[in-house]
């Protein structure tokens, strides 16, 4: 799997594996039934299950990474969280580990009126040197016409109070932005959204939407792309702060599993874009390529990014002289002004 996603030879600091829907139907269906009953426990063999799963993928990812990342550069696993079908699992390069501190976790249940964790986001934060990172692992509302709902749950989101704050005023001016304390995502400096967010396409039957792909003329599905037209149009958006690499490959769902042919059951869903990354931090990250791979396992195609980010380190000592400096010249400035009024 990593060979199909960094070239050769390349150990980026930060490996973010994101996944949707790894618990099957049969099971999301089975939690589903125990809310509506009004238990408020979990069946034991269905949650040894679960995170029997969500710990075969996190063993399966470490013997990805020990056998495709180059000899001389070790990993280890920062975080890892698990809600219904979402699972994120993070590593970090070894020699960059002790950069990080201060790692927190959330999650929004956005299912049901926001009961279930069938649909939602898991977040995580943490700080590499002196730079705050917030990742976001998100599962929107299914459903062509469900725009608005997928809108609404951006929105919660991006608006909860999910993390801890930060309390110590000199902290949060050091690594927050805004004016916030940490609470929120978009406190953070550096934000990375991914997931299966079934935003779909417009006022476009199945059938142009495929001949569409064959002659390769995706501008023309971008268009009614229904999260770059809320870009666009909606001026309340939450992902207006979030910026999206241009895409350049063929809408990533809805596949018949194992095949190239997209869906030929009796819904016939249209293609669509479902799958995406986006992220935030003006002048801290830059991404440097979004692909689609061909991976046959799930009626999704996956995809990744790279970025480069560039993260601060704050030295005291020096910070308070330049600070004792401004100082000095906003003072002498001063004077100087008041005396030329004069």
């Amino acid at each position: 799997m990593l060979h199909l996603i960094l070239p050769s030879g390349r150990a980026p600091d930060l490996l973010i594996f994101g996944f949707q829907e790894l618990v099957d139907l049969e099971d999301k269906r089975l939690t589903a039934k125990t809310l509506f009953k009004g238990s408020r426990k979990k069946d034991g063999s269905e949650q040894e299950h679960m995170s029997h799963q969500y710990k075969d993928w996190r063993d399966h990812l470490v013997r990805c990474v020990e056998d495709f990342m180059p000899m001389n550069e070790s990993y280890s696993v920062l975080h890892t969280a698990s809600m219904v079908g979402l699972f994120s699992c993070i590593f970090v390069k070894s020699s960059r580990r002790s950069r990080i501190g201060s790692v927190h976790a959330a999650e929004i249940k956005r299912g049901m009126g926001g009961l279930h964790g069938n649909k939602g986001a898991l977040i995580v934060r943490f700080h590499f040197s002196d730079s705050s990172i917030c990742l976001i692992n998100c599962h929107l509302a299914a459903g062509q016409t469900q725009t608005m709902h997928r809108n609404n749950d951006i929105a919660a989101i991006l608006e909860s109070l999910a993390l801890p704050p930060e309390h110590d005023l000199q902290n949060c001016c050091d690594s927050f932005t805004g004016g916030g304390d940490g609470s929120m995502i978009l406190d953070h400096e550096i934000c990375i959204l991914n997931g299966d967010l079934n935003y779909r396409i417009d006022t476009m039957s199945r059938d142009i939407v495929l001949k569409a792909i064959q002659s390769k003329n995706l501008t023309k599905l971008l268009e009614r792309d229904q999260l770059l037209v809320s870009r666009r149009k909606n001026p309340v958006f939450g992902l207006k702060a979030f910026a999206e690499f241009p895409i350049d490959f063929d809408p990533t769902y809805k596949y018949d599993v194992g095949s190239d042919t997209y869906d030929s059951s009796e819904k016939h869903r249209a293609p669509a874009w479902c799958d995406r990354i986006l992220y935030r931090g003006a002048g801290k990250i830059k991404q440097l390529d979004y692909r689609r791979h061909e991976l046959k396992v799930s009626d999704h195609r996956p995809v990744s990014g790279t970025f480069r980010i560039r993260v601060k380190t704050i030295v005291p000592g020096k910070r308070e002289k330049v600070w004792q400096e401004c100082q000095q010249r906003f003072q002498s400035i001063r004077k100087k002004l008041e005396k030329e009024a004069k």
